[in-house]
């Protein structure tokens, strides 16, 4: 009888495991997106959407998580600092959500940090910024920082092109003063160089005559070039009107296609410094950028590549570690060279995901691989 009875609720409480596992695999793992659906940067949210829906989508395909779907949950943060405040607290504070799929605009981030940070949730942000993720414990960028790239962008200049001579032309506000700061404060304390020309045009300018009659006066060996992409296609004009011999040396945003087209043969020559260049990234990106297209209609940019690729390092770190925060956030921190469609990804102490740039050079009005510039971990 004691036999029997043994049994009965040895049995009773295996079948209680089986059926809770089963529960706990058939629950649904959220994962809360904090984005612009609306006001002037409501075009980025939607890229962002885009994309993460293309990963949940994608993942429940095969199998989700350890046999658990995920299903985003999206905040409209309204594109304004309290709206991103106000979506990361809605998000953050639900029990149900694991971990936040955040902002790409740094300034936000910022503003939402402190609260990322009191909740213990995973956060994983496309912002450039460094300050972004210094000292933080909870918030990991997907994409390499402003840090790294204008440091990479001395060392390829000086270092394998020894050109010391620099004209930095760039955008007077926002992240490309930003990164022009960065940039000439390297030159200064690394190199012990300032530019010889160092001139500034206003955001949406289309004419920078005056700034390339500088370049044009003085020694100058290479042109550093930092501006939106709406600018780029004017200014590679003018340079090739003015007949500028200098090579000219441009982060990614004057290497998209729009800019490309737009300046037509005057592209040709210049050196774009990206951590995004489909064409030339493999099979596998290559394959993403096909499926992207024909879901959307559209090509998809950087900004598509690391939100697709958060929900992927999201999933991952699940995967081998559990859908819990803190066991999110050590599995992101264990993560070894994952591989995504932007880059492959292992976080170092500040949070950085990437620590690569392509070098391409324009020929033909495509991109063209130079070389990889590697950080020196």
């Amino acid at each position: 009888m004691k036999h029997r009875q043994f049994m009965g609720v040895f049995l009773f409480i295996l079948l209680t495991m089986v059926l809770g596992a089963r529960t706990w695999a058939a629950e649904a793992i959220k994962i809360g997106v904090q984005l612009p659906l609306s006001g002037e940067r409501a075009p980025i949210g939607r890229i962002i959407q885009n994309s993460v829906e293309m990963a949940v989508e994608d993942l429940n395909r095969k199998g989700g998580v350890n046999g658990a779907s995920l299903e985003a949950i999206y905040q409209d943060d309204q594109d304004t600092e309290q709206g991103a405040v106000e979506a990361a607290k809605k998000l953050s504070q639900d029990p149900q959500v694991a971990a936040l799929v955040g902002e790409l605009f740094s300034r936000f981030v910022m503003a939402s940090r402190d609260l990322v940070e009191q909740e213990g949730v995973p956060y994983l942000t496309g912002g450039t910024s460094p300050r972004t993720t210094e000292g933080a414990k909870w918030i990991f960028r997907v994409g390499a920082s402003d840090a790294l790239l204008t440091n990479l962008m001395a060392r390829y200049v000086l270092e394998e092109l020894k050109l010391k001579n620099l004209a930095v032309l760039h955008d007077s506000t926002g992240i490309h003063n930003a990164r022009a700061e960065m940039l000439v404060k390297t030159l200064q304390e690394k190199y012990g160089t300032t530019p010889v020309v160092r001139a500034t045009w206003k955001p949406g300018d289309k004419d920078f005559t005056a700034q390339l009659e500088q370049v044009k006066t003085s020694p100058a060996q290479a042109l550093i070039a930092l501006g939106e992409t709406a600018e780029g296609g004017p200014f590679l004009k003018q340079v090739k009107a003015l007949g500028l011999q200098v090579p000219v040396i441009a982060h990614r945003d004057f290497g998209v296609k729009k800019v490309l087209e737009e300046a037509g043969e005057a592209a040709n020559g210049t050196l774009i410094v990206t951590e995004y260049s489909p064409s030339l990234q493999g099979p596998e990106t290559q394959a993403w950028v096909t499926a992207y297209r024909q879901r959307y209609g559209t090509e998809p940019n950087v900004i598509a590549a690391q939100y697709f690729d958060a929900v992927l390092l999201l999933a991952e770190a699940m995967k081998k570690n559990g859908p819990t925060r803190e066991k999110i956030k050590a599995g992101l921190e264990q993560l070894k060279d994952f591989k995504g469609v932007l880059a492959d990804y292992t976080f170092d102490e500040k949070k950085n995901g990437v620590h690569r740039f392509l070098v391409v050079e324009i020929k033909g009005g495509k991109p063209a691989l130079v070389t990889v510039l590697e950080e020196k971990l």
